[in-house]
């Protein structure tokens, strides 16, 4: 017999996951506990264990990020070896060579400050003293990367914790606000979500991003998201697109 906080204790014992905040986990477990009509309370061994591993699988989604110990992490930092670092993050990783035209393209557009919302390491790779920029993840071990390369590097840079699946907090007005690889981590809902995170956050510009890879690796045929498109053309938003090796990126005009 376990408990919902007992579970999310145990589901947290993988060093990798460790820093992820618990009110994500919690509405992931009781999702999955609600579909399958499963009662916390009344698990043998063998379900708790098939629990944990499917509830692991999907924050592994969520967070996309390889098992590095976080001493290794700062100690790359510290080294000031940030392409090292970056690579410690499956994103940020696969982002590595396309970092530099993606600044040009921000720069262009101007921003005193960024929302980057899912931030992963990106700040690593993007944040400058000319911008100040507010950080947010679910994952608290990227977000304390983040904040030490902030004060390090003396940038105007804010972290905190957010929860997209429960957009519930007022969130930093913004020049541009950042969703990379993001919207595509908020599960089954992610329509509706995305929907309301358009008209919730303040900004005069979004760069929103997709996957262009299947799980496989192999790149899909249609890297599109029409139903994304069909979305902003119904809150007559203007967009358009440009591609990376994995990634279909939408900077979107908001105001």
């Amino acid at each position: 017999m376990a408990s919902s906080k007992e579970l999310i204790e145990k589901i947290k014992e993988k060093k990798e996951l460790s820093g992820i905040d618990s009110t994500l986990i919690k509405e992931i477990l009781e999702s999955y506990l609600k579909k399958y009509k499963i009662s916390p309370s009344n698990l043998a061994k063998k379900e708790e264990k098939v629990i944990i591993k499917e509830i692991r699988a999907k924050l592994r989604d969520n967070v996309g990020q390889y098992q590095t110990s976080a001493k290794n992490r700062i100690k790359l930092l510290e080294q000031n070896k940030l392409d090292e670092l970056l690579k410690t993050h499956s994103s940020t990783s696969e982002r590595l060579d396309f970092y530099p035209q993606l600044r040009k393209i921000i720069e262009t557009l101007k921003p005193n400050s960024i929302l980057d919302l899912g931030c992963g390491l990106n700040p690593l790779a993007l944040a400058s003293k000319k911008i100040n920029y507010f950080a947010s993840d679910i994952n608290n071990s990227d977000l304390i990367i983040v904040k030490i390369f902030f004060e390090k590097n003396n940038l105007q840079g804010k972290t905190f914790v957010y929860n997209l699946r429960n957009p519930s907090k007022n969130l930093p007005t913004a020049d541009l606000c950042l969703l990379l690889k993001t919207i595509d981590t908020l599960g089954e809902k992610n329509h509706n979500l995305t929907a309301h995170l358009l008209e919730k956050i303040n900004c005069r510009y979004f760069l929103i991003s997709f996957s262009t890879k299947l799980i496989s690796g192999k790149k899909m045929n249609q890297p599109r998201r029409v139903w994304f498109e069909s979305l902003l053309k119904r809150k007559s938003l203007k967009y358009k697109t440009f591609k990376s090796s994995n990634e279909i990126f939408y900077l979107i005009k908001n105001q």
